[in-house]
């Protein structure tokens, strides 16, 4: 037996394990084997980017992933799960980062692979259906505003050297200076 059937063998029997693939045949399991990517890592290893296209899904055979808005993790998800299905199916660009954490093994599944696999295996559809239901964008609160903010525009060097020079004189950091004068242009022209 060739090593690579041999593999194809081992996966579909790690996916026979988790109840997400209870309704596959052993014949549709080698085939969402042979159609899929192995990858092991040892270290967290980025597998999905917010915010670019969807091109590949994964399920998760070992390990953990966090899921990522922002910076703030959203979600653990564990063995047996398919990630990254949801903006492939809809056609939209990631609405998360998804990161193993450590030690992991995944399968990968192409855009088009997962297309002909969806035609061919009725219970990969139920499951990608189920899981795309159950993945509504999440809206998280917004972030508070930090207490001060940096501005990035651009000034002449010689009106800054003058306000500099003029705060210089008063005593006063230019910080202090400028949000004093930031506050009395909005005070002058009406705006809250």
């Amino acid at each position: 037996m060739k090593a690579d059937e041999k593999q194809y063998e081992e996966d579909a029997r790690r996916l026979r394990q988790y109840a997400t693939f209870a309704n596959f045949s052993d014949a549709e399991l080698q085939r969402l084997a042979r159609a899929a990517h192995r990858t092991s890592t040892s270290a967290p290893l980025p597998l999905i980017h917010e915010q670019t296209p969807s091109d590949s899904c994964y399920i998760l055979l070992s390990g953990e992933v966090g899921v990522y808005v922002g910076r703030d993790r959203i979600a653990v998800l564990g063995p047996g799960e398919v990630i990254g299905e949801s903006a492939l199916h809809r056609g939209k660009l990631r609405s998360a980062t998804v990161t193993t954490i450590g030690p992991a093994e995944v399968l990968r599944i192409e855009r088009d692979d997962l297309a002909r696999l969806l035609d061919d295996i009725p219970a990969l559809r139920e499951i990608i259906d189920a899981s795309v239901a159950r993945h509504v964008p999440v809206d998280l609160p917004p972030k508070p505003k930090p207490e001060r903010t940096k501005l990035g525009a651009s000034v002449r060097t010689e009106l800054v050297e003058r306000f500099e020079q003029a705060a210089d004189s008063a005593g006063v950091d230019v910080a202090t200076a400028l949000e004093d004068a930031i506050t009395q242009w909005i005070e002058r022209n009406g705006t809250a």
